[in-house]
C-alpha cells in the first residue's frame, strides 16, 4: 500500500477521487474539444454573419462573424481548466462551514463532487450553446436561457442540500 504524500493528504484528506469525479474530469474537456472540432468541421457551411445576442422576447439584436462561435467552447475550456486547478488547492475554498478533523473528509468530498458537477454542466452549457448557434441561429427561445440557468444552479443547490445534511 502506497502512503500518500503530505500534499495529497492536505488536498484530499487522503481519500482518492471517486469514479464520478475522474469521469467528469475527462468528459468535460472532451465534450468541449468535440464541440470545437464540430464547429471547425462545419465551418465552411456556416453563414458569414450569425446572431450573437437576443433581446428579452427572443428577437435578434446583435450580429457577429462566425468566429464568435469559437468563443463558447474556448471559454468553456478556460473555465474547466480554472475549476480543475482550483480543485488542487482546497485550503483556498470557501466551504460554507468550518472545517474540522471530523468533517473535513466529507466536506472536501462534497466540494469535489460540486466541482465535478460544475465542470460537466458548464461543458454541456457552453457546448450546447455553440452547437445550437451553429445549427439554428435564427431560432432562439427563452427556454434555452432557462435551461442554461438551471444547468448552473442545480449543482449548487445539490451541494448546499448535501452540505446541510453533513453539518
Amino acid at each position: 500500500m502506497r502512503i500518500p504524500s503530505r500534499a495529497q493528504v492536505d488536498a484530499y484528506c487522503g481519500s482518492p477521487a471517486t469514479r464520478y469525479q475522474r469521469i467528469a474530469g475527462i468528459l468535460a474537456p472532451v465534450m468541449l474539444l468535440g464541440v470545437l472540432a464540430y464547429i471547425l468541421i462545419v465551418w465552411h457551411t456556416l453563414p458569414e454573419r450569425i446572431p450573437t445576442h437576443y433581446n428579452a422576447v427572443g428577437q435578434i439584436d446583435g450580429y457577429g462573424g462566425r468566429g464568435t462561435l469559437l468563443f463558447m467552447p474556448i471559454f468553456g475550456l478556460v473555465m474547466d481548466l480554472t475549476i480543475a486547478l482550483t480543485g488542487r488547492f482546497p485550503k483556498s475554498w470557501n466551504t460554507g462551514v468550518r472545517i474540522t478533523v471530523l468533517n473535513r473528509v466529507r466536506v472536501y468530498r462534497l466540494l469535489r463532487d460540486l466541482m465535478a458537477d460544475l465542470r460537466l454542466t458548464m461543458a454541456l452549457f457552453f457546448g450546447a450553446y455553440a452547437v445550437y448557434h451553429a445549427t439554428l441561429p435564427e431560432h432562439f427561445s427563452g427556454l434555452v436561457v432557462l435551461i442554461a440557468m438551471l444547468l448552473i444552479l442545480l449543482p449548487l443547490l445539490r451541494y448546499f442540500i448535501r452540505l446541510s445534511r453533513a453539518k
